[in-house]
């Protein structure tokens, strides 16, 4: 566990019953503000894997570079425009279909947060009374918000993993923007591997009632119980 400016944090990865790991990430400290970043390479694509770090090693520089100029949305908003761009040439350049998720927060000093989001990793902001988390860009979200479908018919639907963004996959991407308040609650990025596995009330009586090390750690072990199949990233970072 780290503890930089006030803020403890912690992050963790697992394979889980994959035969490697997509997924990737990033916390740490940059120019007096904390970037958080989940990036899950597309399983069933080439070269997933290579996407996720891609993604992952980019928006740090980005960040180091751009974060002493820019305001944080302008960063994210470049660096994602230009993570998609790069992955994009590399796959026409090899003849491959990578792409991966990318969930992203950079953090000030008061506890304001510029969340960039694209795919279905989340980013979440947890307090003893509510969970907000990040829109997830995927088919069976745009049921639910047409109505379709309720919340709970989306966690069992057979196309949930579907997305309808991602980067790499095309020439332009469509960035979700947030600006959040931490204000005392608990900042959770995670890739699908959780969110997709483990109910909303239990994740939030883990990141509230433990340090950001223990947090992960119990966070890893119930995607596990729950029988989630996939690669599980999760950070957790509390002041």
């Amino acid at each position: 566990m780290r503890r930089e400016a006030g803020l403890r944090y912690a992050a963790l990865t697992d394979t889980g019953k994959r035969e490697q790991n997509e997924d990737a990430y990033f916390a740490g400290r940059m120019n007096g503000y904390h970037l958080f970043a989940v990036a899950d390479g597309l399983g069933g694509h080439a070269r997933g894997e290579v996407a996720s770090r891609m993604a992952i090693g980019m928006l740090a520089e980005a960040a180091g570079r751009e974060l002493t100029e820019s305001e944080p949305a302008e960063m994210l908003e470049r660096a994602f425009q230009r993570i998609n761009s790069v992955i994009f040439a590399y796959n026409s350049d090899n003849a491959l279909n990578a792409g991966t998720t990318l969930s992203a927060a950079v953090v000030d000093g008061p506890g304001r947060c510029w969340i960039g989001t694209v795919g279905d990793s989340r980013t979440h902001i947890v307090t003893p009374s509510s969970v907000w988390h990040t829109r997830d860009q995927t088919y069976v979200q745009s049921l639910v918000e047409s109505g379709t479908i309720s919340p709970a018919e989306a966690l069992l639907h057979p196309r949930k993993n579907v997305l309808t963004q991602a980067l790499g996959l095309s020439a332009r991407v469509r960035i979700d923007l947030d600006v959040a308040e931490l204000a005392g609650g608990v900042l959770l990025i995670s890739s699908d591997g959780l969110h997709d596995y483990v109910p909303e009330n239990v994740i939030r009586e883990i990141v509230l009632e433990n340090d950001p090390a223990t947090a992960c750690r119990r966070l890893i072990d119930a995607a596990r119980d729950a029988a989630s199949t996939d690669n599980t990233t999760v950070i957790v970072a509390k002041g």
